[in-house]
């Protein structure tokens, strides 16, 4: 037979029925069944998912990839898509029922980029039980099914024209796998999924984060399309899982030391996360155009304690000022390495409690969102004896700088701070220091 122009990939463990329901419906699309395959990962189920595969044989170019145990998310799509020999792959869900149109949609979007990498992003909806019982039966599913608690979170979260024009900036915050493609090159690049993350969730935000990083962060690389349209089937979601996502949530911090992933962890729907991550890219652009954050500022007695103590400095250029052992450095302005980090300072969580002696922010603090410097203080303090907020004494248009935030008003900042921490404020030649402890 001839080269399928799509490979779908549907990972699968212990859900013959919810897959028998996903295979059932690409036996019913729009694109001719000779232009694409499915390949099933079964992750080591109790009962073997081949039966189920073998019933399309008549239907479907379909096989199976069985693993003899469970090995996880990561390693089950990997080894699906390492039989599959399409130049894109497509990531459909076991439990995910697929539109007539859906896989045209995907073959579409990636044969109108004629050969240039590219990740398109359906979307679902979340049905409920008459819902899930209709799409198994074969029938139409109707408006009354589809309403917004049944829809997409990430398309209402993102219906505001602000947050789809923050999109470009991070489009891989909505990188959910359940319904995706991506060209093959770029997946044999990065290296596939992270078979380390074991555990459920964000396992596929990591892949697609690194596809967009390798390619310099273009902002057409990815599409997210609602018309390419799924159901997403009801399951039982383990409580476990959403505590197993945090475990995996600090993995990627550690992995990916930059303050696009930080963002991450704060409690916010995907919309905000897009936001964030355009208001901090431009903050950190705004800093370094302005002069901002320079180690200059520092007086010459914090400087010579910097040069002996365990600290964190965080700022623009501070890279180069010589300090003490155990030290790190954010500085966004200098190449990342073992003692430089491209991070904002807002979880800290690679610093043990009471491993450095004083933390020194350089102005960036100032650009700080107001319910991230509470955190960055607060967790500051359970790593380190001391805060030193450092405001450079350079003048900055703060209206001009928005949307960037920037801190103008130190009496106010102080005033805010002091029923719950210890502050004392000092004025030198080049910068005010806020000491909070």
């Amino acid at each position: 037979m001839d080269r399928p122009r799509l490979s779908v990939v549907v990972p699968a463990h212990e859900n013959g029925s919810a897959l028998d329901a996903t295979l059932h419906s690409l036996t019913r699309q729009s694109l001719p069944p000779q232009d694409f395959e499915v390949v099933v990962g079964d992750d080591g189920s109790t009962v073997p998912l081949e039966p189920v595969v073998a019933k399309y044989a008549d239907r479907l170019r379909a096989s199976c990839v069985r693993s003899d145990r469970n090995r996880g998310r990561s390693a089950n799509r990997n080894a699906a898509a390492a039989r599959a020999q399409a130049d894109t792959l497509m990531f459909l869900d076991a439990d995910t029922v697929a539109h007539p149109r859906l896989l045209e949609r995907h073959r579409d979007f990636h044969a109108g980029r004629a050969g240039r990498p590219g990740v398109l992003l359906g979307q679902r909806y979340d049905l409920d039980w008459a819902g899930a019982d209709a799409v198994r039966r074969g029938e139409e599913v109707v408006p009354a099914m589809l309403d917004a608690e049944r829809g997409d979170p990430r398309l209402e979260d993102t219906a505001h024209p602000q947050r789809m024009g923050d999109f470009p900036s991070a489009p891989w915050v909505l990188g959910l796998t359940h319904n995706a493609s991506v060209d093959r090159e770029s997946f044999r690049r990065v290296g596939g999924f992270d078979e380390a993350m074991i555990k459920w969730g964000f396992e596929d935000l990591d892949f697609f984060y690194r596809v967009f990083h390798l390619h310099g962060a273009p902002p057409e690389l990815f599409r997210l399309d609602a018309d390419a349209l799924s159901y997403h089937l009801p399951h039982f979601r383990k409580t476990s899982n959403g505590i197993a996502s945090m475990d995996n949530m600090k993995y990627l911090l550690r992995k990916h030391l930059r303050y696009d992933v930080e963002v991450l962890y704060g409690l916010n729907t995907f919309g905000r996360h897009l936001g964030r991550i355009r208001i901090y890219g431009a903050a950190i652009e705004a800093y370094r155009r302005l002069g901002l954050g320079r180690p200059e500022a520092l007086p010459a007695a914090l400087r010579d304690e910097l040069a002996t103590a365990a600290a964190l400095v965080v700022g623009n250029g501070v890279a180069t000022l010589p300090l003490g052992a155990g030290s790190h450095t954010f500085d966004h302005a200098t190449p990342p390495g073992p003692t430089n980090s491209h991070l904002l300072g807002t979880v800290l969580q690679q610093f043990r409690a009471g491993t450095l002696k004083l933390i020194v922010n350089v102005d960036l603090w100032r650009c700080f969102l107001p319910d991230d410097l509470p955190a960055f203080l607060t967790r500051g303090l359970l790593k380190a004896d001391r805060i030193e907020l450092v405001a450079s004494h350079r003048e900055v248009d703060q209206r001009a700088l928005l949307p960037v935030p920037l801190v103008a008003d130190l009496d106010y900042l102080v005033d805010m701070l002091d029923p719950h921490f210890a502050v004392s404020v000092r004025r030198h030649e080049a910068a005010t220091l806020v000491t909070v402890r």
